[in-house]
């Protein structure tokens, strides 16, 4: 979109929130519904004559998400509270989470180990043949999912389909794997790397089975030092355990700390862990499904870049407001919050690159089907 020079100094973006998860269920913005703030005039039209400024265009900064997912041979195993297998629960709980991501999410996926026969190909998780315990391909490229029906999601729902559980648990390789993708995108946004396993590893980095002796499990204390290297490339983890992952609970409640998403009050002793534990559900396929909402809230963005004003002038940080315009509706002032967590209002990225709306505010606005805009050149309003 074009930028010029205007008095009504308005920037502009549809919010994408026909296929956008709820992020905390609430239905507010900067105080109680119709509380437009100080400053506003009546009948919620902010009063901004007096400033001038520049209009320009800006869409929300898309999110990017590798999904790794574990598909060892435990994933047979009967789902507490449904009929199938953990595996079959695992699947339509993600594919229904896919299908409510923003067009401008990017999706990818590994599953491990993946081997599709031969080595380690088949349901015993306890395989000692030599050999890879992963096969280091690419299930589904990390791309933009686009609109319903586009290629992105189709192939991410074939890729669903075909795969049955087998094999053993290599959970450090597929980490490091799916890492590898994120690092290598050239696509923007902020990354995740979201970790689905029931099980404690029964191999090491680079397909190492020593270590440990019950049951050939390994160490898992290893994927938390490699979550906090992720997170100092700016890429953040989310753990899942599912049931039968009792014995790694502790390990992937630090996993989830290191990785930069532990759960607020969370102990590594529990009974609430830092990752999203599965262990105790009476009903994991419910159980799962709001553990990925929880996440896509979370991981999905309502951060909005702020561009770079025309001709090489500088944005003054004090002096920006977010308006909100429902549909139907009148125009509405979100106001700057200071919370920390913020709930409503909205708050600056820490580089002061974007504005980033707060939790129920987020949601109002991704549920609604109104248009977020800024304006430039008056003293921002606060709560």
């Amino acid at each position: 979109m074009a930028i010029g020079a205007g008095c009504a100094s308005t920037l502009e973006s549809d919010s994408d929130a026909s296929s956008a998860p709820p992020l905390n269920g609430g239905d507010l913005l900067g105080g109680d519904e119709g509380d437009l703030g100080g400053g506003a005039a009546a009948g919620g039209t902010p009063s901004f004559e007096a400033c001038a400024g520049q209009v320009a265009g800006t869409e929300v900064a898309p999110s990017l998400l590798e999904l790794i997912v574990d598909t060892s041979g435990s994933m047979d195993q009967a789902a507490p509270g449904t009929r199938g297998s953990k595996w079959e629960a695992t699947r339509r709980a993600l594919l229904q989470a896919i299908d409510r991501m923003p067009a401008s999410t990017g999706v990818g996926v590994v599953f491990y180990p993946d081997l599709g026969g031969g080595n380690n190909g088949n349901n015993n998780a306890d395989d000692d043949d030599d050999g890879p315990c992963l096969d280091r391909e690419v299930d589904v490229p990390l791309r933009r999912l686009d609109a319903a029906g586009s290629q992105q999601r189709d192939q991410i729902r074939r890729a669903f389909q075909n795969q049955a559980p087998r094999g053993g648990t290599p959970t450090h390789d597929a980490y490091v794997f799916g890492l590898q993708e994120l690092d290598a995108t050239t696509l923007p946004g902020p990354r995740f790397a979201v970790v689905i396993t029931d099980g404690i590893p029964t191999f090491s980095l680079d397909c190492d089975r020593s270590g440990r002796d019950d049951d050939n499990a390994v160490d898992p204390g290893p994927l938390v030092p490699e979550a906090g290297n992720a997170l100092a490339r700016a890429t953040k983890t989310f753990v899942i355990g599912s049931p039968g992952s009792e014995a790694a609970r502790e390990s992937l409640s630090r996993m989830a700390e290191a990785g930069g998403t532990a759960i607020a009050g969370c102990s590594h002793d529990g009974p609430t862990y830092c990752h999203f534990d599965m262990t105790e559900e009476q009903d994991f396929a419910r159980g799962l499904a709001d553990a990925l909402g929880q996440i896509s809230g979370l991981a999905l963005s309502c951060a909005y870049d702020i561009p770079s004003p025309p001709n090489g002038g500088l944005l003054d940080p004090s002096k920006i407001n977010v308006l909100f315009s429902p549909a139907p509706g009148e125009q509405e002032v979100i106001t700057q919050s200071s919370e920390q967590p913020c709930r409503q209002g909205w708050q600056y990225s820490g580089d002061l690159g974007q504005v980033v709306l707060c939790g129920d505010t987020c949601t109002r606005v991704r549920e609604s089907n109104g248009t977020l805009s800024m304006e430039f050149g008056c003293a921002t309003q606060l709560r």
